[in-house]
């Protein structure tokens, strides 16, 4: 081999650069590009290698602001490759279906998520219109429209139900503001028309008296729904909790129940079980596995069927699983008991919420009165 061809053999070789490709030969950017087409300026976009996309818009800066708003859902995966493409903005479903997913995102529970959202769904009526059209007289006719309806039995909707969806709607409404769907929110003005209710109906001392005892009798013949009747109660329990309840929630040998799980941090949260419960928790957790539901498959509304059955039995009023459990609070705190211990018993994040929604006035007074002259007569407050 002659020295001039082993110095080309030793030269690594070479390698060609990658052709461009049309988009960059044209100086278009990877993404997409924007171009007047005639009075209205059209938003060329690629999903993916080969899918292109193309839409007309009137002016120059929707264009941008709607081709800058795909390439966000498309990095942060709130659009996927293929998903159809609203016209000229975002319509309201679209904005209600990436609100969903945020709040997926951020923890919130799927029963819990798709209330919010079905909510939502029953504000806007209809939501193939743009969020861009939601103007202040827009959605107060919405809203006017939301107090005129009814429920499924005929009955008007409640004050408290109108005004929750109404928060529901405003909470989205600021969403889309931060994503810049919306300039401001069309809902800021709205305000909430009618008196809530705070408390549910509750029964009276005696009344109470005489439904624990049938419902005592009930769970002596091993009838589970009275025993699960009792907690709410007893031990000021959401009847969503009693029914995801499983056996290794029960600890300390049936001295306490567990609530690893609940819709807000302070419902996390560990009760101690009443003697008068434990031998019924017991003997239905017996032969059970660790993971199996104490009470079985229930759906929540389970719950009220049984209290209201209770109710009926014992010749008291009928009254909801709720209402139990406000209960629970208000004999609490007629016994002195701090309103913080009660609300921390009930889950909830605010003594406020307890007072203003559970324990009658009556109750709070009179607990406040028998500290006080406790601590008047020596002892501590």
């Amino acid at each position: 081999m002659q020295p001039d061809d082993q110095q080309q053999a030793a030269q690594p070789e070479q390698v060609k650069p990658k052709a461009k490709t049309r988009r960059q030969r044209k100086g278009r950017s990877p993404f997409g590009s924007i171009k007047v087409d005639g009075p209205r300026f059209a938003a060329t976009w690629w999903e993916g290698p080969v899918q292109r996309k193309r839409r007309g818009f009137e002016s120059r800066g929707a264009a941008e602001l709607f081709l800058a708003q795909v390439r966000i859902d498309l990095q942060t995966g709130e659009r996927q490759i293929g998903d159809p493409v609203v016209v000229d903005g975002v319509t309201v479903e679209h904005a209600i279906q990436a609100y969903g997913r945020y709040l997926d995102e951020k923890g919130l529970k799927p029963g819990p998520n798709a209330e919010r959202l079905r909510r939502l769904r029953a504000f806007f009526s209809d939501t193939t219109v743009m969020v861009s059209a939601l103007t202040p007289a827009v959605c107060a006719a919405y809203y006017a429209a939301l107090r005129m309806r009814t429920t499924k039995t005929g009955k008007p909707y409640s004050v408290d139900s109108q005004r929750n969806t109404l928060a529901e709607a405003k909470m989205l409404a600021k969403w889309c503001v931060s994503k810049r769907w919306l300039r401001t929110s069309p809902l800021d003005g709205i305000e909430g028309m009618g008196k809530r209710r705070h408390g549910k109906a509750q029964l009276r001392i005696d009344e109470a008296r005489r439904w624990m005892a049938e419902a005592t009798k009930l769970a002596d013949v091993g009838d589970q729904g009275a025993v699960a009747a009792m907690m709410p109660l007893l031990l000021g329990m959401r009847a969503s909790e009693i029914v995801t309840r499983v056996v290794r929630d029960l600890d300390d040998d049936g001295r306490l129940l567990w609530i690893p799980d609940a819709k807000t941090e302070a419902g996390k949260r560990t009760l101690r079980i009443p003697e008068v419960l434990q031998p019924y928790l017991e003997r239905l957790a017996t032969h059970r596995k660790p993971e199996d539901l104490i009470f079985g498959q229930h759906w929540r509304d389970w719950i009220r069927k049984s209290v209201k059955r209770v109710c009926e039995l014992a010749g008291v009023p009928v009254v909801c699983a709720h209402s139990m459990r406000g209960l629970h609070s208000t004999l609490a705190m007629d016994a002195g008991v701090t309103g913080h211990v009660v609300a921390a018993s009930l889950g909830h994040e605010s003594v406020t919420t307890t007072k203003q929604s559970y324990a009658k006035p009556e109750a709070v007074a009179g607990g406040q009165q028998r500290r006080t002259l406790a601590v008047l007569a020596g002892g501590l407050a």
